[in-house]
């Protein structure tokens, strides 16, 4: 396998983003583009060619498409398959070599000066797996969900937040596994399957076995945020959905979430989006936009 180079200053320039599904017996069409062309597969298996190089991206991997070269579908998808895509553009030189262990020391290249900026060469696998699968996924959700909005200060932020995710890549290929992801990813998953209930992180930490402060601590190391916070996430999440594709009334869509308290959860919702529930709605109207089923 390669491992892509960049040259940093500057980063990689984010272009456009978005979430698609190649139904069952579809497949990627044929084109050479002249930028890089992020594809990560969330559900099912991409079978894509590069160059005569064959490629199975399965759940949870990512390829990375180079510029100048010619990419397709060489093989029909064999069930519905959910993929996010990213197209980017490297403004300094890059390379492509063949994998080797990357370590953190090889990331930086020169110190910066008074008056120069440190230089670095980000190291990333042109495919490869999440290990923390569920961070990478609420930050491609993050980059993605700011289409949605027509303010030009959320397409700004796609900027940072692309940056953040090129961060996360190059962790990724340097991190081994820890005990604190191993905790973070069962946490997620037990509220992943139960956030529309009630929950406390002491229902947490009684399914898994650990101390609530533990779970707390190892989801903060890994995660940047506590199990409550990303349980919020979640909820918020969800409701942006209901919000967009039904006419519901917040009351029941804040119940079918999970929260009970409807000034409570239009309080949560306005911290999150800079808006009330009703707000983002309307906006939505305004610009005709409908989450996909």
């Amino acid at each position: 396998m390669k491992t892509l180079l960049f040259q940093i200053p500057p980063f990689p320039t984010f272009i456009k983003v978005g979430k698609g599904t190649f139904g069952k017996g579809k497949k990627h069409f044929r084109r050479i583009y002249t930028v890089f062309d992020f594809l990560y597969v969330q559900k099912g298996t991409l079978f894509m060619n590069e160059d005569g190089k064959e490629f199975e991206i399965r759940e949870g991997e990512y390829i990375i498409l180079s510029p100048g070269h010619e990419h397709f579908g060489y093989r029909p998808c064999e069930e519905s398959t959910d993929y996010y895509w990213c197209h980017f553009l490297a403004h300094a030189p890059y390379f492509l070599t063949d994998e080797k262990e990357i370590q953190w020391n090889d990331v930086l290249v020169a110190e910066e000066t008074f008056t120069e900026p440190a230089q670095f060469l980000m190291q990333i696998p042109q495919s490869g797996s999440l290990q923390n699968k569920d961070l990478g996924e609420r930050m491609l959700e993050d980059l993605t969900s700011a289409n949605d909005h027509a303010l030009i200060e959320n397409k700004l932020q796609q900027q940072l937040h692309f940056h953040k995710f090129l961060l996360f890549l190059q962790k990724e290929a340097l991190a081994i596994p820890s005990a604190a992801e191993k905790v973070s990813e069962q946490a997620i998953a037990y509220i992943l399957e139960h956030y529309r209930e009630e929950m406390k992180i002491t229902d947490i930490a009684e399914r898994l076995h650990y101390h609530a402060d533990y779970i707390t601590r190892c989801m903060q190391k890994t995660m940047g945020m506590g199990p409550l916070q990303y349980l919020n996430e979640v909820r918020l999440a969800s409701a942006k959905k209901y919000l967009s594709s039904t006419n519901e009334k917040i009351k029941k869509i804040a119940k079918q979430v999970g929260i009970h308290d409807e000034t409570y959860f239009s309080r949560l919702f306005r911290k999150k989006e800079g808006m009330s529930p009703q707000e983002y709605r309307r906006m939505l109207q305004r610009e005709g936009i409908r989450s996909p089923d």
